[in-house]
């Protein structure tokens, strides 16, 4: 395994430290306190700096709160980070440990990784279904229960302090890691790895690393995707897939995780060769359907395209963040076999081009002002 060392002084440095910056400030430039930073770089370069090297780095207890996330409307505990030094320090850290986490990453996890969103997984899939399909009889579906507020910390660092050589780098990370206590309905509670730190993403998906080689090499998963903690596996027969389960369940107890109860081995999507008939169930997943022939939009995710679409076309102006929403959802559209739900609801309803242009205007006013303050 190997391990890295003069981490610290790369941390520190003038460039990581105005990058970060400048990566922590997108999309809330007009926040007064980003304002204030980007305004004034040097002054707080240095003061982060120097809070770093006298490890007065010291993030306050925060207080949590429930948002309904997602398409599924899921409720989860959100912390925000303070912009001034936390979450330029977080992205500073990233900057920095981004390629040691990427290393030895499985090709197929996907989720909060730069270039590995759901398209990326969805196309993994498709291939593997058309290429293979005998391999796909059955399909066993899982995910971690509460996996973000479950992980142990403890267990987070032991694993950092294997690789990580460099006690003042190990001291900001673990600064990091420790700093997820918080308060929610006037009672301290230990939130894991905060959902809302830039670096929890980045940990959730380093520490299941050792489980995804598990999977594929130990057990040889022939086609395996994990997206953060929602885990596919297509295999030929159930009792090979009941097998993989109790192992998995295994590893995960040894990092003090567990399945959520609803995991299932079910029959894949085909069409029955004695009556041409649809049988077995389609893989739900990511947000897409996928059957052995097609892949659609979860119906959750189309009916609020079109409905956003249907009330769009009742206002009189259009706002940056509309077009920015109808705009996601095109993606969806584009890359799967969902044309005609576009063509019936959606096109009548919005001009995308004229979105397109909104959000383009908006990108240029931002580059000048950013510039400016440049």
């Amino acid at each position: 395994m190997k391990s890295y060392n003069h981490l610290f002084e790369k941390l520190i440095c003038y460039e990581n430290l105005y990058d970060a910056i400048t990566r922590s400030a997108k999309r809330k430039r007009k926040r007064f306190d980003v304002q204030k930073v980007l305004n004034n770089r040097d002054k707080y370069i240095k003061k982060i700096q120097d809070l770093l090297i006298n490890r007065e780095f010291s993030p306050r207890v925060h207080t949590a709160k429930v948002i309904q996330d997602g398409h599924a409307r899921k409720k989860r505990f959100i912390i925000q980070p303070d912009y001034i030094y936390e979450q330029i320090i977080h992205h500073a850290v990233v900057q920095i440990m981004q390629p040691i986490f990427m290393k030895g990453m499985y090709e197929f996890s996907c989720g909060s990784i730069p270039n590995r969103g759901s398209h990326y997984g969805k196309r993994y899939i498709e291939k593997f279904i058309q290429r293979h399909p005998k391999e796909i009889k059955y399909a066993l579906k899982l995910d971690i229960k509460k996996y973000f507020q479950s992980v142990d910390v403890e267990l987070i660092k032991a694993k950092l302090r294997k690789i990580i050589h460099d006690e003042k780098m190990l001291w900001v990370l673990e600064a990091i890691v420790d700093s997820n206590i918080t308060i929610f309905e006037g009672k301290e509670m230990n939130a894991g790895l905060p959902i809302g730190f830039y670096t929890s993403q980045w940990f959730a998906n380093w520490f299941l690393q050792d489980l995804d080689h598990f999977i594929k090499e130990k057990l040889k998963a022939k086609c395996y995707v994990r997206y953060i903690d929602d885990i596919v596996i297509f295999g030929r027969n159930k009792k090979e897939l009941h097998k993989i389960h109790k192992e998995i369940e295994n590893q995960l107890k040894a990092l003090n995780l567990s399945v959520k109860e609803n995991w299932q081995v079910f029959r894949f999507d085909y069409i029955d060769p004695k009556d041409g008939k649809r049988k077995g169930r389609p893989l739900d997943y990511m947000g897409f359907k996928f059957y052995r022939d097609k892949t659609v939009i979860r119906k959750a995710i189309m009916l609020k395209a079109t409905r956003k679409a249907v009330r769009l076309n009742k206002k009189e102006v259009i706002t940056w963040f509309d077009a920015c929403q109808i705009l996601s959802y095109m993606g969806w559209f584009k890359r799967t076999k969902t044309h005609g739900v576009y063509k019936k609801f959606i096109a009548p309803n919005i001009n995308i081009a004229k979105c397109r242009k909104i959000i383009s205007a908006r990108q240029n006013r931002i580059n000048k002002e950013y510039k400016k303050c440049c």
